[in-house]
C-alpha cells in the first residue's frame, strides 16, 4: 500500500526534492508556486498543533555554488533546512555554508576512471551527420569529410575538488565549497555555462595525481595531509548526449560491478542530456538521505522524495513514498510510487498543495 500524506491524517517530516527537470521548471529557474509551496510546508507547524516542522531538503548532482545560487531565488522566503550535494557526496548546510560527511572517490580510481572512459568514448565513432553543425568546426578536416564519415569520439573531463588544510589539532579543515577543474575539451564545449571561477588543466589525470602531494603539517596521527579530494567527477563525449554515451559503456561500468577488465569500483551515472557523472563507490542520493534521516530521527515512512532521472532512483526507493515527475525516465516512472504532474505544470507544488486541502 503506498504511504499518503494529508493534513488531517499523516503529514511528511521531510521533503526531498531534485532540483533540475524537478522542482525547477524547464527554463531553470523556480517558480513563485514552488516556492510558495514548500514555504507553506515548512512553516506549517507554527499555525498548528503538529510537533515536528516539515523539514526541507534539496538533493541534486550540483555543487554547492551551483545549489546557493538557486536558494537565491527564494528571495528569503524560505531556506531548504539541508542540502544533498553532488549526488549525495557531501552535505551542505546553506545557512552556515558549512560542508560535511564529504564521501571521496579514492584518487587511484578517479585516474583510472579516467583512463578507462577516455579509451572508451575515444574508440566509439559516429557518423559526421549525428554531430550538430555547430560542435563541426573542431574535427579535423571536418569540410572534406562526407555526412557519412565515422568521427571518433572527444572525451572531455571535469571534476569537483575540495581542497584539505591542517588544523592546529591535527584534524583537516574542508573549505566551504567545491571548486571547479576542467580540461580543455570540457572548456571548448561547456564554457558557456560556467559562471564561477575555475582551472583548466592540460591533463586530468595528472591533475588528480597532483591532490595526493602532501601539504605542510601532518594529522593527529603524523600522516601527512594531501592537497583535497575529488567529491564528483564528470565525463563527456562531444559527439553525443549523456544518455548515449552511459549506454554505449560496458555493464559492468554502468552496473557499478568489477570487471575481469578491473573496471574502477565507482558511482557512475548522469542526470542531464550533457555529461556523465562519477561519484565515489556506493555514493548516491539514497545514501545520503538515509544517513540524514539516521541522524535525525526521521523514519522512511515519513519522508516524501521528489525526483525524475536515474540519479534519483535509490533516494525515491528509500523514501516512504517516492514520486518521479510527469516529465521523467521511463524506468524511473516504474520504479515510483506515483507519477506526479510536469516541472513545467508546478507538478512538485500542486502535489505538496493537494495535502493541504481540506
Amino acid at each position: 500500500m503506498t504511504i499518503s500524506f494529508h493534513q488531517s491524517t499523516h503529514l511528511p517530516r521531510l521533503i526531498v526534492s531534485d532540483l533540475d527537470g524537478t522542482l525547477l521548471a524547464p527554463d531553470h529557474n523556480v517558480t513563485k508556486r514552488s516556492i510558495n509551496a514548500l514555504h507553506h510546508a515548512q512553516s506549517f507547524h507554527t499555525t498548528t498543533s503538529l510537533t515536528n516542522p516539515i523539514q526541507i531538503m534539496i538533493a541534486s548532482g550540483r555543487s554547492p555554488r551551483s545549489i546557493q545560487k538557486v536558494i537565491d531565488q527564494f528571495q528569503g522566503i524560505m531556506a531548504p533546512d539541508s542540502v544533498l550535494c553532488c549526488n549525495g557526496a557531501l552535505t551542505y548546510n546553506p545557512r552556515t555554508k558549512v560542508i560535511s560527511f564529504p564521501q571521496f572517490i579514492p584518487l587511484d580510481q578517479a585516474v583510472a576512471m579516467v583512463d578507462q572512459l577516455t579509451s572508451e568514448i575515444h574508440n566509439h565513432s559516429v557518423p559526421k551527420r549525428h554531430i550538430p553543425e555547430r560542435k563541426r568546426h573542431a574535427i579535423e578536416n571536418h569540410e572534406t569529410l562526407s555526412n557519412d564519415a565515422l568521427v571518433q569520439g572527444r572525451p572531455g573531463f571535469a571534476c569537483e575538488v575540495l581542497w584539505f588544510s591542517p588544523t592546529d589539532e591535527g584534524s583537516i579543515a574542508y573549505g566551504t565549497d567545491t571548486f571547479f577543474v576542467c580540461d580543455r575539451t570540457w572548456e571548448t564545449e561547456r564554457k558557456h555555462s560556467i559562471y564561477y571561477e575555475y582551472q583548466v588543466v592540460d591533463d586530468m589525470q595528472a591533475f588528480l595525481r597532483s591532490l595526493q602531494e602532501p601539504l605542510a603539517g601532518t594529522d593527529s596521527k603524523g600522516n601527512g595531509i594531501s592537497r583535497g579530494g575529488i567529491i564528483k567527477l564528470l565525463a563527456l563525449d562531444r559527439n553525443r548526449v549523456a544518455s548515449e554515451v552511459y549506454e554505449s559503456l560496458p555493464a559492468s561500468l554502468r552496473l557499478n560491478e568489477p570487471s575481469e577488465a578491473g573496471a574502477p569500483l565507482v558511482t557512475l551515472t548522469y542526470s542531464g542530456p550533457y555529461f556523465l557523472e562519477v561519484s565515489g563507490p556506493g555514493v548516491n542520493k539514497g545514501l545520503g538521505l538515509k544517513q540524514y534521516c539516521e541522524g535525525h530521527g526521521i523514519a522512511r515512512e515519513d519522508v516524501v522524495a521528489f525526483g525524475d532521472l536515474l540519479n534519483d532512483a535509490e533516494m525515491l526507493q528509500y523514501a516512504g513514498l517516492g514520486l518521479c515527475m510527469g516529465n521523467g525516465h521511463p524506468e524511473m516512472k516504474k520504479l515510483a510510487d506515483r507519477v506526479i504532474g510536469t516541472n513545467a505544470e508546478d507538478g512538485l507544488a500542486k502535489e505538496i498543495e493537494s495535502w493541504f486541502q481540506s
